[in-house]
């Protein structure tokens, strides 16, 4: 069974190295026993959320790690995310984030949504819709 959990304490630091993120950050952890699937890192700053880095096997996993992320920093108070890595858009944009469609020249402007607006929504076309990526 997967199932999508904090990352354990011992490979915490290497996902938050992995990810280019130094000081704290949250890290989810996809797994089906003890084979990693995928995982996701965030960090919750007051009412917002960046998203630093997320990777799965296909595009159910990393729409349920990206969902399980913006969950728990709702939980902790977030209310806005965003990320800047522009390889996490189109999985995002699938979400229901929005920014602008040219991400510019340096490729680094980011894709935001109202963490409450996506879980209102459901799923932008259906969950249906991300079956066959």
């Amino acid at each position: 069974m997967i199932a999508i959990l904090p990352a354990a304490d011992e490979e915490r630091p290497a996902l938050l190295e992995q990810a280019g993120l130094s000081g704290p950050g949250d890290c989810l952890v996809a797994s089906d026993g003890r084979e990693r699937l995928g995982s996701v890192v965030y960090r919750v700053q007051g009412k917002a959320v960046e998203i630093f880095s997320a990777q799965a096997e296909d595009a159910r996993l990393l729409d349920g790690l990206l969902r399980a992320a913006l969950n728990a920093a709702l939980d902790a108070g977030a209310r806005t995310a965003f990320c800047a890595v522009p390889a996490l858009y189109p999985a995002l944009r699938t979400l229901g984030f929005r920014g602008p469609e040219n991400e510019g020249a340096s490729g680094r402007e980011p894709v935001q949504a109202e963490i409450l607006d996506l879980f209102s929504k459901g799923c932008p076309g259906g969950c249906a819709g991300i079956a066959g990526k």
